[in-house]
This record gives structure tokens, sequence and C-alpha cells, in this order.
């Protein structure tokens, strides 16, 4: 028991104990300081209310960035760690290391060339070789974007940097809520029939870029509800185009949905 009192005092006496108290303090500190800047980021970054994900480029290069710092900090000021010989020996490494990660390289570089330059941000709505949808997020490594079918795909970096990105403006595309009755029809048939009679009732007001498509997003007992979409070559009448949509589809809000019928749409 003596002994074991003789090796606290000893390491006392000697440092560590103070040593290992202010590194943990410094890796608290770090920790926190990290964790206030990614929220600060986060809030800083958001685009239209859209809160980015943890994954975002910038938020974790900040995080690397402290914890580094943090560390360098730690290591040099409690334990005299020659902390510039470290690094010398940590960027050799890294070198060799570069050799085998080509790829995760060079998409990273994608990701900070693409965040940098807002090539792409979250919330654009683009089109990358035959991926259409609105970008969620840029990561280190890839961008996701989710398509108008709620599918989610992940596009390297590198690829967008050296891929044609077509983004389409936001007033471009209109998107509306609707709700309908389908009446027991078949429920494919009957949004075809929507999305075309929607189609005849738009080009009548302004020219399409792409066709209206309508995503289901609830079923109940009381009717469908739904969004429908479309993309317009001008802005100038969207409102005008959007009322024109929501007029040809309006019988299918109706009891009698199920007597509507395509050639409908033909008739003025």
């Amino acid at each position: 028991m003596g002994g074991l009192v003789e090796d606290i005092q000893r390491i006392i006496g000697d440092g560590i104990f103070q040593s290992c108290v202010v590194a943990a303090l410094i890796i608290v500190a770090t920790g926190v300081i990290s964790s206030v800047v990614s929220k600060l980021l986060h809030k800083i970054m958001q685009v239209d209310g859209l809160p980015l994900p943890s994954s975002s480029i910038i938020i974790n290069i900040a995080r690397i960035t402290i914890w580094a710092l943090g560390l360098c900090i730690m290591l040099s000021s409690c334990f005299n760690v020659d902390v510039n010989g470290l690094i010398a020996a940590l960027g050799i490494g890294g070198v060799a290391l570069s050799l085998g990660l080509q790829d995760t390289i060079k998409n990273f570089i994608g990701g900070l060339q693409v965040t940098l330059m807002k090539i792409v941000r979250p919330g654009d709505h683009v089109k990358v070789g035959e991926i259409e949808g609105i970008v969620q997020d840029v990561s280190w490594r890839q961008s996701v974007v989710k398509d108008y079918e709620n599918n989610l795909h992940l596009i390297p970096n590198a690829v967008i940097n050296s891929t044609a990105v077509q983004k389409i403006s936001p007033d471009l595309l209109v998107a509306t809520r609707i709700s309908f009755v389908n009446d027991g029809r078949d429920l494919d048939e009957t949004i075809a029939e929507m999305e075309q009679l929607a189609k005849r009732a738009i080009e009548k007001v302004a020219p399409l870029e792409k066709d209206p498509w309508i995503l289901l997003t609830e079923i109940g007992e009381y009717g469908i509800w739904a969004k429908m979409r479309f993309v317009l070559k001008e802005p100038t009448h969207a409102r005008e185009a959007r009322d024109a949509a929501l007029r040809a589809i309006s019988p299918y809000t109706r009891i009698n949905a199920s007597e509507v019928l395509l050639g409908n749409g033909d008739e003025d």
C-alpha cells in the first residue's frame, strides 16, 4: 500500500498527472468548439430553410481542421512532442497513401471546387447526364441528388466537374399539390389520363420543357393526395400554366371521376 502511495506521489510530482488533466481539458474544449462551429455552419449554410446534412464537405473540413489544431496544441504543450517533425512524417506518409487513393482525392478536390465555386448547391434542380433531380448535399466524396421519383443518386464529385451540368431555374419548375378521387379504377391509368389532360392544357398557354408528372404523397379514406410538377421553357406564364393544368384535371376531384375520358381534353 505504501508503495502505491509513493508511486502516485511520484507521478504527481513529475507533472504527468497535470499534463494528463490539461490534455483532457484541451480535448473537451476542442470537442465543444467543433460542435459549436458545426452548428453555426449549419445555420449559415441553410438553403431556402433546408438544413444541410452533417456530411456536408465544408462542415467536415471545419471539424477536421479544429481537431487537428487541438491535437497539435495538446501534443506540443502537454507532452513536448515535436509537432513540426510529426507533420513532416505524416506528409511523407501521405504522399505514399495518396497514390492508392487517387479517386478519393480527386472526388475530395472536386467536392471543394463544386462547393466553393457554387457549381451546384443543395436545393438546386440539376440534370447530370441521365440523372435529373434536386441536390440534397455535397459531401467530401459525392453529391446526393434526389430525382422526381424520390430515388437518391450518389454522383462522384469528379463526375460533376467533368460532366456538363444543366441547372433548371426554380422559376421554370412549377409544382402544386392536388387531390383527386379514383373510384376504384386502375390508379396508373387515372394518373396517366390526368397527366395527358394537364399537358394538353398547359401547351395552349406556354411551351413545355418537361411534361407534367404526378407523384402520390398520401392515400386516405376520402381521396388521394399528390404533387404535380412540370417544367416550362420560359417562366413568363407559369401562373397561367398552373391554372390551366388544375382546371383540366378538376373533374377528377368529383365523385364521378371514373366517367372522365381522356378524349374530353380535345373538346373546346
